[in-house]
């Protein structure tokens, strides 16, 4: 090898070493820049036992599912839960199926129902045909409730269905359609049902609607006024003579704030009437719905006339008769018997039964 081919090698060899000389020198630049603007931490975060925070005062929180506050119309009604939830309240409602006058379909769950879910799925369950549902539970610790909660879990299920209203026994069709809401309440949440024999079930139902109908009374005065009158203004003077609202009504409460007897406008509802005036007004008294009372139709006929007063209007009874002193005294007489009638079969005037069964 001649002295040229060394002398080459050797200045290639220190090239290199000036090359790797300078990166270092650069790389050991760029590190001091770093750690100026960025200083090291005097203890290592993974071994040190204080909690990393990620700016003064902030705390990580673990994510969490708050069942209180959730929509059941947006949970998936299939849903299980494995965790049971405590019952809100513990104790029983007062609240029962009442076997005299309603059909009970049982539901019993293979597991733990949510509350919400359950809700969630009922609300289009409300009625078969003319015939009001009511649904009772069990809570997963045994308390019974005669209304469900969303933050609440159950075991089993009632729907009560009424045997019989106004608008007449309960009918084999109906008794299907509430057959059918139970058959889908038990294929989504995994349930066995049992229901009582069809037949026998609608043959009381035939006999409590029979029965229902002999005792149905209502008792009727009319107000005829002078021509078309506002029925804000009606409902004004009504209001200052202590009708108050009553769900859809006006009504003239006892003590208790229990209807004695309702205010129909133009033979509607108080809040249902759609016209803006009226010329004439109703007084009601639904007598197997309200308190009996020894003097009913006395107290109804005594604020008519007050209020015929106010209004400068015509006082009839139900057959457009004009109203003679003394005619309420035969009439309590005969409300008496029938309130009597209402105690002797079971179904006292005013009670969670009547309104059932009356509705």
């Amino acid at each position: 090898m001649s002295n040229l081919q060394l002398s080459l090698i050797a200045l290639g060899v220190v090239l290199i070493l000036l090359v790797l000389l300078f990166n270092w020198w650069q790389e050991q630049r760029i590190q001091n820049k770093m750690r100026s603007k960025f200083p090291e931490p005097e203890q290592d975060p993974l071994l040190s036992a204080e909690p990393i925070q990620t700016h003064p005062g902030a705390l990580r929180e673990e994510p969490a599912f708050d069942l209180s506050n959730q929509d059941p119309s947006n949970e998936d009604p299939t849903f299980k839960s494995d965790v049971t939830l405590a019952s809100i309240r513990q104790e029983h409602d007062e609240q029962t199926v009442d076997e005299v006058c309603e059909g009970v379909i049982d539901l019993h769950f293979a597991a733990a129902v949510p509350g919400a879910s359950l809700l969630a799925q009922i609300q289009s369950y409300r009625q078969a045909g003319t015939k009001a549902i009511r649904f009772f539970a069990e809570t997963a610790d045994g308390f019974h409730r005669a209304r469900l909660h969303p933050n609440e879990s159950y075991i089993s299920l009632q729907m009560a269905v009424v045997l019989a209203n106004r608008q007449g026994a309960l009918n084999e069709i109906e008794w299907s359609q509430a057959l059918v809401m139970a058959d889908k309440l038990a294929h989504v949440f995994d349930a066995s049902t049992e229901s009582p024999d069809a037949d026998a079930l609608l043959k009381r139902a035939q006999a409590l609607d029979e029965l229902c109908a002999n005792l149905d009374t209502q008792v009727g005065l009319t107000l005829k006024l002078a021509g078309t009158q506002p029925v804000a203004a009606i409902i004004d003077i009504a209001r200052r003579m202590s009708f108050v609202e009553y769900g859809n009504d006006f009504a003239w409460c006892n003590e208790d704030g229990v209807p004695r007897f309702l205010l129909l406008l133009g033979n509607e509802p108080g809040q249902g009437v759609r016209s803006a005036g009226v010329d004439q007004v109703g007084l009601l008294l639904d007598v197997p719905r309200s308190p009996a009372d020894e003097h009913a139709f006395g107290r109804m006929l005594a604020v008519a006339k007050e209020l015929a007063t106010a209004l400068r209007a015509q006082l009839v009874d139900d057959a457009g008769r004009l109203v003679t002193d003394g005619a309420e005294v035969a009439i309590d007489s005969k409300l008496v018997e029938l309130y009597d009638e209402l105690d002797k079969q079971g179904i006292p005037a005013g009670s969670s039964r009547a309104l059932l069964v009356f509705s």
